[in-house]
C-alpha cells in the first residue's frame, strides 16, 4: 500500500513539474514574441525630451527642463519631483505591446481611447524633444496590461503592464523644503512676534534630544518629545503648496526660528499668517563647503503650511512645559 501511494505521489508530483515548466516556456515565448512598444526613432525623442504634458479629463500639467533642472509651468518653473519624472520614464520605456488591437478609430471612445469623447477619463502623455514629439494615448485596462495608441495613428495596442499618472500640479512639486538630520542640530532658538523668546539646545554631540536653554534638567524631565517636535516640524519639513513670495502681501511674521548645527550651519525661518494660511519663508541659510544638508534656500518661494505644522512650530515654554506634565 505504501509503495503505491509514494508511486502515486511521485507521478503527480513529475506532473506538476512538467506543467510548471511548460507555464515557463509559455511565458518565455510570450516574452519573446511581444516588443517594445517605442520605436528607436520614438525612444531617441523621449531620452531627449525637454519638455512633457500630462493630460486628463480637461487638466493636464507641463513640465519644463530648464537648464537641467524640470520646472512645473503652472507653479512658475518651481522645481518638479525628480522621482515622479523617473517613474513617467520608466513606465514608458518599459511598456511591451502584448498583442496588436484594432485600427478602427470607430472602436477608440469605447476602449477609452478618444480624448475629444465627454465625460472620457482617458491619459494622454506627450513628450517632446525639439520640434519631435511622442504622443501616447492610454485607455482602459484589459487583464494585466492596458490598451493603447499613439495620438498621430488610430492602431491600438495591448501593451504589458497599465499606467497612470496624476494631473494635479501640486503632486508634481518638489515641496521637501529642509531636510537635515537631527542628530546634526545642535541649538535653535524661536523668537515671537510679541518678544517671547524660546531657546533649546543639546547636551553635547551625537546626542538626540534637545532640551531647553537655561532651564534645570530635573525642571524639565520628560519633555524631550516636545521640545524635539518644534525642531523637527523645521528641520525636516515638506510644504503643502508654494507660492512666489512677491504675490503674497507680507507684513511682520509671527515667528522667527533659528537652528544651528554642529558642523556650524545656519538656518533661518519665519512663519507669517496671511487671511487664515501659513506661509513659511526661508530667509537664510548656510553650511560648511564639505556639508551637504537640504535646504531649499531660493529667496522667490513661500512655503505653504498645514495648521498640523504650524501647531509644532509655534510652541512657547509654557506650552512645552504644561505639554511635559500633562503625560
Amino acid at each position: 500500500m505504501k509503495v503505491k501511494l509514494i508511486a502515486a505521489l511521485a507521478v503527480i508530483s513529475v506532473l506538476l513539474i512538467a506543467v510548471a515548466l511548460q507555464q515557463q516556456n509559455d511565458d518565455r515565448v510570450d516574452d519573446l514574441q511581444s516588443r517594445q512598444l517605442l520605436s528607436e526613432e520614438q525612444l531617441t525623442v523621449v531620452n531627449q525630451m525637454d519638455s512633457l504634458v500630462v493630460a486628463k479629463a480637461g487638466v493636464e500639467v507641463e513640465v519644463v527642463r530648464d537648464g537641467g533642472r524640470w520646472g512645473v509651468v503652472s507653479k512658475n518653473m518651481f522645481p518638479a519631483q525628480p522621482e515622479r519624472i523617473a517613474a513617467l520614464l520608466h513606465a514608458v520605456r518599459g511598456a511591451r505591446v502584448t498583442a496588436a488591437q484594432t485600427d478602427n478609430p470607430e472602436y477608440h471612445a469605447r476602449l477609452g481611447l478618444d480624448p475629444s469623447a465627454p465625460q472620457n477619463a482617458t491619459l494622454r502623455v506627450t513628450m517632446a524633444a525639439g520640434e519631435e514629439s511622442v504622443g501616447i494615448i492610454y485607455g482602459n485596462p484589459v487583464g494585466s496590461g492596458q490598451v493603447v495608441r499613439f495620438a498621430d495613428e488610430n492602431q491600438v495596442w495591448l501593451i504589458n503592464r497599465p499606467f497612470g499618472m496624476t494631473v494635479n500640479d501640486v503632486e508634481w512639486l518638489d515641496l521637501q523644503v529642509t531636510q537635515i538630520p537631527m542628530t546634526q542640530a545642535a541649538s535653535a532658538r524661536w523668537t515671537h512676534a510679541d518678544g517671547e523668546v524660546l531657546e533649546v539646545e543639546k547636551a553635547k554631540e551625537g546626542d538626540y534630544n534637545f532640551r531647553l536653554a537655561g532651564v534645570e534638567q530635573a525642571d524639565q524631565q520628560g519633555n524631550e518629545r516636545w521640545t524635539n517636535s518644534m525642531v523637527l516640524a523645521l528641520i525636516d519639513l515638506r510644504a503643502q503648496d508654494v507660492k512666489l513670495r512677491s504675490e503674497l502681501e507680507l507684513d511682520e511674521p509671527m515667528l522667527q526660528m533659528q537652528v544651528r548645527t554642529w558642523s556650524g550651519a545656519e538656518l533661518e525661518a519665519s512663519l507669517y499668517d496671511i487671511d487664515g494660511k501659513y506661509w513659511l519663508l526661508v530667509d537664510h541659510f548656510e553650511q560648511p563647503e564639505d556639508s551637504n544638508l537640504g535646504v531649499n534656500a531660493d529667496e522667490r518661494w513661500a512655503f505653504q503650511l498645514g495648521i498640523g505644522q504650524v501647531e509644532n512650530l509655534n510652541k512657547r515654554q509654557s506650552d512645552i512645559v504644561r505639554g511635559g506634565e500633562s503625560d
